[in-house]
């Protein structure tokens, strides 16, 4: 590649990747750096590379600056999931649920009542972040309660999320995936089911498992008591607790704008911490912003549950996705990443291949975006035009893309897939990451039906007379 030249030549991106991973890598595992300083000096690099090929560093900010744009709508909805925790463990709406929880969930049956309770919020809703700020953290109380490990519960709470964030119509992750594969929505829908109907199955077994061997670890009846009591002395646990859920549910069944949805209630649990909990104006705004905080002396176990929340909660988090998104719109400014894996959509040519690849170029695009709308759009575009040229049907591309997309963020650490759970739960990556069956084996079963050629339609006479029509 000559100096200058503002396309790169393929050895000089792979490199340029490989090392801004492994100098991203390095410095979390040996050095214990802040993935913040190192993402900020990802910044410092991409310059230097950029300089090399010829781009002005105004270039360079154009793309970090677009990619950043797309990626505002999550940050917005992160700042106001953490208004609506704070205002939501004010309002009693938080504790209520746990209250609950802890009254009728058995410890043996938790981790798939958690799983099952969060994969159908987030198909009727269409959200897995939605289901994570709300109902998740609810859930979080309810197994520290019982005494299983936060990373657990969370794993619980995160597979079923994204579960139902992938099968849903309504989300907006599976409606762009149909849309950039050409592939029909309920098409798409019902041939998902194929992969991530066992992966899900095993999932349940293996939480049925955990939950049952779990039992005689869990909080002793004397201490739940403790913890009940505690809530119901702090909270008013009545109906005016239940509406501000109530209304947020209700607004994104009826497909309301997700932050409006959210937005409103915050500002439901904010009045009704002020008319049900007796709590001064000042103080349930402030929620908003700083979070719940409160003071338990009988049951300290309550200031770990619920001290959290606000928009303050969430500025590390919108931080990093920033950073990230930028560092990622670099690379796709220059190039990099496109000419990277292109040999790789080439090496495929059989299905066994196409799907690895598929799921490979899936992976690298979360891995150096940390955005999942992008590398959806990335991955569609270059590779449903290949399942199309071996005679496969675009739902074949589309199933194997949300397996890297939607359902593969949580798996790198600062996508925004990930960092919204962490924060959202208080966990950390290590913590939840060995738990998340589904999002392990979902994949493994798209290469598993690849490999045997198990529902992998063709492309039908009919299907290619349409393609000609249009």
């Amino acid at each position: 590649m000559e100096r200058g030249s503002k396309k790169p030549s393929f050895s000089f991106a792979l490199f340029s990747l490989l090392f801004i991973i492994a100098f991203i890598t390095c410095g979390l595992i040996l050095f214990k750096i802040q993935l913040h300083v190192l993402m900020f000096c990802g910044w410092v690099l991409c310059a230097v590379i950029g300089c090399y090929l010829g781009f002005s560093f105004n270039e360079l900010e154009k793309g970090a600056f677009e990619l950043i744009h797309r990626a505002m709508t999550a940050i917005i909805i992160l700042i106001f999931i953490g208004a609506l925790i704070g205002a939501w463990i004010s309002s009693g709406t938080v504790p209520l649920l746990i209250y609950a929880g802890l009254k009728i969930i058995s410890p043996s049956f938790f981790l798939i009542t958690s799983l099952i309770v969060c994969s159908f919020t987030s198909i009727f809703t269409g959200t897995s972040w939605g289901t994570l700020g709300t109902v998740g953290i609810a859930l979080m109380g309810i197994g520290s309660s019982l005494g299983f490990a936060p990373g657990l519960t969370a794993a619980s709470i995160i597979c079923g999320s994204f579960f139902g964030d992938k099968m849903s119509p309504l989300s907006d992750t599976t409606v762009m995936t149909a849309a950039v594969c050409n592939t029909p929505l309920l098409r798409h829908v019902r041939h998902m089911w194929y992969t991530i109907l066992p992966a899900y199955l095993i999932t349940f077994v293996i939480y049925l498992f955990l939950g049952i061997n779990h039992q005689e670890q869990g909080a002793t009846p004397e201490e739940i008591t403790l913890i009940l009591n505690g809530l119901s002395e702090h909270f008013n646990l009545g109906i005016g607790a239940f509406l501000p859920m109530l209304l947020v549910l209700v607004l994104l069944l009826k497909r309301f704008n997700p932050i409006l949805a959210i937005a409103l209630g915050a500002l439901a649990g904010v009045f009704a911490a002020i008319i049900f909990n007796d709590t001064g104006i000042n103080t349930a705004f402030s929620s908003l912003w700083k979070g719940y905080s409160g003071s338990f002396p009988e049951t300290p176990i309550l200031e770990k549950l619920l001290n959290r929340g606000g928009i303050t909660s969430m500025l590390n988090v919108v931080c990093l996705v920033i950073l990230a998104c930028g560092l990622g719109g670099m690379l796709r400014q220059m190039e990099i990443i496109q000419t990277a894996i292109e040999p790789l959509a080439n090496w495929a040519n059989t299905n066994f291949k196409l799907v690895l690849s598929t799921l490979i170029v899936g992976y690298c695009t979360h891995i150096l975006t940390a955005a999942t709308y992008f590398s959806i759009i990335m991955t569609g575009t270059l590779m449903t035009p290949i399942y199309r040229k071996q005679g496969l049907r675009p739902e074949n591309c589309s199933r194997v893309i949300e397996d890297a997309g939607t359902i593969g963020g949580p798996l790198i650490p600062w996508s925004n897939n990930a960092l919204f759970p962490m924060a959202a739960l208080s966990v950390t990556y290590i913590e939840y990451i060995p738990y998340v069956f589904l999002l392990y084996l979902t994949p493994c079963f798209s290469l598993l039906y690849a490999y045997f050629n198990i529902n992998m339609p063709k492309l039908t006479e009919q299907d290619l007379q349409e393609e000609n029509t249009d």
